[in-house]
């Protein structure tokens, strides 16, 4: 058994262990969980530290047969560009387990579910088979829609925790059904292109050249997909819900590790099975995230609800993430490591300090002149992370937001128009939001404190203040010494960005050809039928669309030289 497989089984056997305990030992619950994740944390630490930059590009390789007839695998395998994930997962999950209220009768559910949630995500960080991939993106959808109805510390109550599930529900649900659809689009394509061999495998998927008219529709599921679970605006209301009414555990990871998952299964999925496609709607999708930055970073400004201010702080620092992500340059995806980190510690940090104003039944900051001289080590811990997610100079943040800014405006433009505009106006508005949060918790600290606040509001508990502080050294550490994860994830990211480049190239060729349009193609055969045309794909493509320092590239006579796309 290799550790990726360990890596995915540990949390299922905590989950196991935990639901054997009575309900009446929450506290014994807890330190098991605990426990469990910390093990883990040291596995993902102990993958990380095997793991061979200049080595084979897949490493830790397991495999099973799962379908055998239908060429379905249990498969998983690491490359360097899944590390960041991995130490994500391991890092937020169990913070996110220590803080909210004291151990209470009753949560091992909870416990179950946040280890079930951990190995999902986990196993679709490693899996290697599209179907294995579906199925634990499945798995944690469901857990999380279990979970956001457990009983929590929301100030709405048991009404609201059940609005909140259902809502986020049926956001799911759309999601799991493209998702199917686009197993079957992926599945049933590879089988024409190959005569009737049935393959699930993802860098063999992403080996395949599609007509046109399927890499649109099946860009449009992967979107559906990841939609559902990353926050863009509009389709963010499930998140605020969630922020105000979840359990706090929950809302810690799900802030921390959700969205960045999805994050994760667009640039695994979405852009090297569907390059065409996914360069045409890069600027679009650029844009909606901006659009959607613009407007939390005004609603940081003037939002006072702990919990709406928390949902719209992480819809506005994943922005300039999904930027990164559809620019296709591997300097901003070597800086979305850091940045990812760096995102989930401070959310983690974030949601410990709003949740406690929410469990002393605060729901406006507003009412919290003075909170300084009550809480000062809350409000401490809850500027720093602020400062963290504007990047402050030192910190993973700040390695992070640079190498994506550089990578953007640097390699930005094979994938993006106007790479400037969306990587500029997404920084500086992380940096807007980031100081309207900062303000706001300024404006509730300083002062005289009101009457009666001292009894209403309490301070930060030691248990969640050890957890802020690890927290912010971690994202301390990983930003004065980044290069032992950036030298592990830069030569795959580098490589990913190779392939999708050539996929695009190869892609452009074939939806100009005028024979063999409607069905899909191998990489190697569409190369033997074009020769020499993708040897430098990068200028290909620049001169399919008309961009600068193109140079001069042969042209098979399938298309018109100069001819190009508006």
């Amino acid at each position: 058994m290799t550790l990726t497989c360990m890596v995915v089984l540990v949390p299922l056997a905590v989950a196991v262990m935990v639901a054997a305990l009575p309900r009446s030992e929450p506290a014994l619950a807890r330190a098991l969980a605990l426990l469990g994740a910390l093990v883990e944390l040291g596995l993902i630490v102990l993958l990380m530290s095997r793991f061979d930059p200049n080595g084979a590009a897949l490493q830790q390789p397991f495999v099973r047969p799962w379908l055998p007839a239908y060429g379905v695998e249990w498969s998983l395998g690491v490359d360097g560009s899944e590390l960041p994930m991995l130490l994500l997962i391991g890092l937020v999950v169990p913070l996110a387990l220590v803080i909210g209220t004291p151990p209470r009768p009753g949560e091992p559910p909870l416990l179950v579910g946040m280890s079930s949630l951990q190995a999902a995500w986990v196993a679709v960080v490693l899996a290697r088979d599209l179907i294995t991939l579906a199925a634990a993106w499945e798995l944690a959808a469901v857990a999380t829609v279990i979970l956001l109805g457990e009983r929590g510390d929301g100030k709405m109550g048991v009404p609201g925790r059940t609005a909140a599930a259902r809502r986020y529900a049926a956001y799911v649900l759309p999601g799991a059904g493209a998702l199917i659809a686009l197993v079957i689009l992926v599945g049933v394509a590879h089988a024409h292109a190959t005569g009737g061999v049935w393959s699930w495998n993802l860098d063999v998927l992403s080996q395949l050249t599609l007509p046109p008219a399927t890499q649109y529709f099946g860009f449009a599921l992967v979107i559906v997909v990841v939609a559902t679970a990353l926050p863009i605006w509009p389709l963010h209301a499930p998140l605020i819900s969630i922020c105000v009414s979840g359990p706090t555990q929950v809302v810690a990871a799900v802030l921390g590790v959700g969205g960045a998952l999805a994050l994760f299964v667009l640039m695994r999925v979405g852009l090297p099975m569907f390059p065409l496609a996914a360069g045409e709607w890069a600027d679009p999708i650029a844009a909606v995230a901006v659009v959607g930055a613009i407007y939390a970073a005004l609603v940081c400004w003037a939002e006072r609800d702990p919990g709406r201010l928390l949902g719209h702080v992480a819809l506005l620092h994943l922005s300039l993430a999904i930027v990164a992500a559809v620019s296709g340059s591997a300097g901003a995806r070597v800086g979305l490591g850091p940045y990812l980190l760096a995102h989930g510690l401070a959310l983690t940090v974030l949601t410990a300090v709003t949740h406690s104003l929410r469990r002393d039944g605060v729901g406006n900051l507003g009412e919290l002149a003075g909170w300084a001289a009550v809480a000062p080590r809350a409000l401490v811990l809850a500027m720093l992370a602020g400062l963290l997610l504007v990047g402050l100079p030192g910190s993973a943040g700040f390695i992070g937001e640079l190498g994506i800014v550089v990578g953007v405006l640097r390699e930005g433009e094979l994938a993006l128009l106007r790479p400037a505009t969306w990587g500029l106006l997404a920084a500086a508005s992380v940096g807007l939001g980031g100081l309207g949060l900062l303000r706001s918790l300024w404006q509730a600290g300083r002062g005289t404190p009101r009457p009666g606040l001292a009894s209403r509001s309490s301070e930060l508990d030691l248990r969640e203040t050890c957890v802020c502080v690890v927290a912010l050294g971690l994202a301390l550490v990983m930003g004065l010494v980044p290069g032992w994860m950036v030298r592990r994830s830069e030569p795959a990211q580098r490589r990913a960005v190779e392939q999708l480049v050539l996929g695009r190239c190869l892609a452009i060729e074939a939806s100009g050809q005028k024979s063999g349009q409607g069905r899909a193609r191998t990489h190697q055969d569409l190369g033997d039928e074009l020769g020499a045309v993708c040897l430098d794909p990068a200028a290909r493509v620049r001169q399919h669309y008309g961009l600068p320092g193109a140079g001069s590239v042969e042209h098979t006579d399938t298309e018109p030289p100069g001819e190009a796309a508006p």
